[in-house]
């Protein structure tokens, strides 16, 4: 006897149809993925899942725009709080950082044949923390802690070049110029926003040391 299907909010569907295929992007890999494979561990019709997403892409791009949004409300979170410019600005940037299963999944999106959605992964990350960072430049601007004249514009080009330059899944096997190419980041930061020289880069190992020895979250 077949067990009854369970009826679910459609949010809370919709989210069980990204988490079931998120699993399954990361251990089996995306291209190895079938939607028969997500509709047997979700437990669903076909047509449920099709009334959500139209396509195994879609899916796909689902997942990134809901990591992409949990990120950033993370970052307006340390946006918002009461700190100082600079460390609000550097702080929005580890917000960025993703943790499992995200993470795992980023991995999985380094693989052949998914490049198009890691290129979307890294344009959905700038589109959605560039609105919020700029706001953090423009109350820097207004305090005297930054001076550019193109808040938003300088953010992007940051962003983008993060995203790019930081991403081991771009530069294969140069895991160990991530150190040096963070460090030119930040000294680009420091120019592009025209700010003192070295202040990003002293709060940035201020914060490090803090976090390494418990004294900042």
């Amino acid at each position: 006897m077949t067990p009854a299907r369970i009826s679910k909010p459609a949010a809370q569907r919709r989210d069980d149809i990204l988490d079931a295929a998120q699993r399954l992007f990361t251990t089996k890999g995306v291209q190895a993925t079938s939607v028969e494979d997500i509709l047997q561990d979700v437990g669903i019709a076909k047509g449920t899942l099709y009334y959500h997403f139209r396509s195994k892409d879609e899916i796909l791009q689902g997942i990134i725009t809901r990591t992409t949004e949990r990120v950033a409300v993370k970052a307006r979170q340390v946006a918002d709080r009461p700190d100082p410019v600079i460390t609000r600005f550097l702080g929005v940037l580890a917000a960025m950082r993703v943790d499992a299963p995200e993470l795992a999944l980023a991995e999985t999106l380094h693989g052949p044949g998914n490049a198009e959605f890691h290129v979307l992964s890294i344009v959905e990350m700038v589109r959605a923390i560039t609105p919020i960072l700029a706001e953090v430049v423009e109350q820097g601007v207004a305090e005297g802690s930054f001076s550019t004249e193109h808040p938003q514009d300088m953010v992007e080009i940051l962003l983008t070049s993060m995203g790019m330059l930081l991403d081991d899944g771009i530069f294969r096997g140069e895991a160990d110029q991530i150190p040096r190419r963070t460090a030119a980041l930040i000294s680009a930061a420091e120019t592009l926003l025209g700010c003192r020289p070295g202040a990003l880069a002293t709060a940035a190992h201020d914060m490090r040391i803090a976090g390494a020895t418990g004294g900042a979250r």
